[in-house]
């Protein structure tokens, strides 16, 4: 990125004429955008997946293309002075980033451990204390990192980012792996943030989950950027038809265990054909666990589980899932004709990107990529683990669309999901508390 003058503004961050191309890609994912934000200012960006949002906040933190090579254009400045020649490392100590990938920023072996670093980096409190205190970290201090489920690894790197404050703060989909709580817990201390003068850049698919914490919203083109009022939640549909009587799945007695942990115990469940279930939890409380050992992937530690037919899993990390050279190499795996994978290659919103290689993707083309790939396989039970990650409200909705019409065929689905608006499109609602798994109303 070359060097340039800067206009000096009062934007503590000032992202100017950014444009960015990836190497093999025929166009540029940027070209020639303006963002900035006020002391004291957080700013919220939406966009359609694969828009360039991650990009662009990357560009501002010297990820890119320091750690990824692009050709990349344009000025960053932080208060008014030039970080454009800066590496990432130099980068940090003037303002910090928390990104969409949690566990790709956490080296240390415990919770304290990242947290002490990052208050040494900075050379001082931050909102660190407050922020153990509002993600209710206490209990988790001593605790590995790697035994963290993905909602708590993100309360531990938004901490850590969060120390930094008052300098600028890049925030990348903060809400992405949260619960209920951590949601609440997230718009108080960006408020906090705000009025001890930080400012925060925020890239956020589902907008409506950060309340009234955000003061501009703007609205990401490859090209430009647009002033936009507050995003609103998705509606969402009914299934629209009655579930199947024959169970499809079921376990009995079941007890799952991460490491010397009891998540789950004593659960009875019965999946039936064509029903659509959604299971909510706290972070923590074993969801993606429970998800490995119902299909198939990890052993309960008590109990049986009973498939009958194939059991498809949709992990909430979909870069763990693909393995293709090309996107079109990923959906030709499942060994089906041509025709049929140009079809769901449309019907995912793929067509356009076949020949990229699915590590280039967005967060939310890789969601749609996998389940794509796991569509093609025709599985009789389909568990979903987060699926909203990195998907616009847009593309929830046709996924839910989806997920509507392949159960109305008799596919069963297990959605696990902390957002709420996903309620409406499930037959049943089940919530983990205290290792148990219980029915939820209306």
């Amino acid at each position: 990125m070359p060097s340039s003058t800067v206009r000096r503004t009062s934007a503590a961050l000032d992202a100017r004429g950014i444009s960015a191309r990836y190497p093999g890609a025929s166009a540029r994912v940027l070209a020639g955008v303006d963002l900035s934000a006020g002391q004291g200012e957080v700013v919220g960006v939406v966009g359609r997946s694969g828009c360039g949002k991650s990009t662009l906040l990357h560009i501002v933190a010297g990820l890119v293309p320091w750690m990824t090579p692009a050709r990349v254009e344009g000025v960053v400045a932080v208060n008014g002075e030039p970080v454009t020649e800066l590496d990432p490392g130099q980068r940090a100590r003037l303002l910090a980033t928390c990104l969409d990938r949690p566990e790709s920023q956490l080296f240390l072996a415990t919770v304290r451990h990242e947290i002490e670093a990052a208050r040494r980096l900075y050379c001082g409190p931050g909102l660190t204390d407050a922020t153990i205190e509002a993600f209710d970290l206490g209990g988790l201090l001593d605790r590995r990192v790697t035994e963290l489920s993905s909602g708590e690894r993100q309360r531990v790197a938004l901490t850590v980012a969060l120390a930094a404050c008052p300098r600028p703060i890049l925030l990348d989909e903060p809400t992405a792996h949260l619960d209920a709580a951590g949601e609440r817990a997230l718009v108080g201390i960006l408020g906090e943030a705000s009025r001890r003068g930080a400012s925060i850049l925020a890239t956020e698919q589902a907008g409506w989950r950060l309340g009234g914490a955000v003061g501009r919203w703007i609205a990401l083109e490859r090209d430009r950027t647009t002033a936009i009022g507050a995003p609103l939640a998705p509606v969402v549909a009914s299934p629209g038809h009655p579930a199947g009587s024959r169970v499809v799945l079921s376990c009995r007695g079941l007890v799952v265990e991460r490491g010397d942990r009891v998540l789950v115990e004593a659960l009875d469940l019965d999946l039936r054909e064509g029903e659509v279930v959604l299971l909510t939890g706290p972070n923590g409380s074993g969801k993606s666990t429970l998800a490995g050992v119902l299909a198939g992937l990890a052993h309960p530690a008590g109990g049986a589980v009973s498939r009958r037919g194939r059991c498809g899993l949709m992990m909430p990390e979909a870069e763990l899932q693909l393995f293709g050279r090309t996107v079109a190499d990923e959906v030709a795996a499942a060994g089906t004709g041509h025709e049929e994978r140009a079809r769901v290659l449309r019907l995912h919103r793929l067509e356009h990107l076949a020949a990229r290689a699915p590590w280039t993707l967005s967060r939310g083309e890789q969601q749609r990529l996998v389940h794509a790939a796991l569509d093609l396989l025709r599985p009789e039970v389909l568990i979903v683990d987060e699926p909203g990650q990195g998907l616009d409200g847009d593309d929830l909705l046709a996924f839910l669309e989806l997920v509507r019409r392949r159960s109305a065929k008799g596919r069963a689905y297990l959605v696990i999901s902390h957002r709420p608006e996903i309620a409406a499109a499930a037959h049943r609602r089940l919530r983990i508390r205290d290792r148990r798994i219980e029915e939820v109303g209306e």
